[in-house]
């Protein structure tokens, strides 16, 4: 069985940042996504050049932080992308979502010099799945899901990049609050056969001021990267003969 743990949300803080290396270092983090958008980009690439076995790739944004390009139909009156519960309830203009979408990849070559390993996306902001749709409360009739999908899968297709839960690796994502637990993580895995590829979201991170103001889910990254570092997780997944991969 081959297992791709991704942490999510690389360069949202510095903290998520920082706790997302910790987890490649002494946990079982394999692979990342950077939010290439956000200021914090920059410094989490750099530190990102010290551990080259991480697999890094690109966390497509629609519903945090500023756009790089000029996206009207993307963002509030102060230029900010909608928030997830306000995004999945208005049509979007998808010529705006490849345009941003390109300029995030393109950044990422800027800041990396090297090609991503995948394509995933910040609160399923490419094809509707996200762990906090009960709180947006479902997809409105005017979102345009279908079209935003067909769009992000073109580009995935020119950039010859996998595409998170479009691609042959099976995506899990329970491992989330309070069931980021080691004993979960090895609950997901029973049951598929040796032969699976399975990724594993998970959102490790260090809680500093920034992110406890800015997002819900702060001191529950704490508690997944000490789960995801526990060294009797890392025995259990040996023990099973478990191969933790990259894209």
């Amino acid at each position: 069985m081959k297992i791709i743990v991704n942490a999510d949300d690389m360069g949202y803080t510095r903290g998520v940042s920082a706790g997302i290396i910790e987890g490649y270092r002494k946990g079982i983090v394999t692979s990342t996504t950077v939010m290439c958008h956000m200021p914090q980009a920059e410094e989490a690439a750099q530190w990102l050049r010290r551990v080259p076995g991480l697999g890094i790739g690109v966390h497509l944004t629609l519903t945090c932080g500023r756009p790089l390009t000029s996206a009207s139909t993307l963002v509030n009156p102060d230029g900010t992308f909608m928030k997830n519960t306000r995004f999945y309830k208005v049509h979007v203009d998808t010529v705006e979502v490849e345009a941003e979408f390109r300029a995030q990849i393109e950044k990422f070559f800027a800041l990396f010099e090297r090609r991503p390993t995948h394509l995933d996306c910040h609160q399923g902001c490419y094809d509707g799945q996200t762990l906090t749709m009960k709180t947006v409360g479902g997809i409105g009739l005017e979102h345009n899901t279908d079209e935003i999908l067909a769009v992000t899968q073109k580009l995935a297709e020119e950039y010859a990049l996998p595409l998170r839960r479009h691609c042959d690796f099976l995506w899990l994502d329970s491992f989330h609050a309070d069931k980021a637990t080691p004993e979960h993580f090895l609950q997901m895995i029973e049951g598929y056969p040796e032969s699976a590829k399975l990724e594993i979201m998970v959102h490790p991170g260090w809680c500093d001021l920034e992110l406890y103001q800015k997002s819900s889910y702060n001191l529950d990254r704490v508690k997944e990267l000490a789960s995801l570092c526990d060294p009797q997780l890392k025995a259990a997944l040996d023990s099973r003969k478990i191969e933790l991969v990259h894209f």
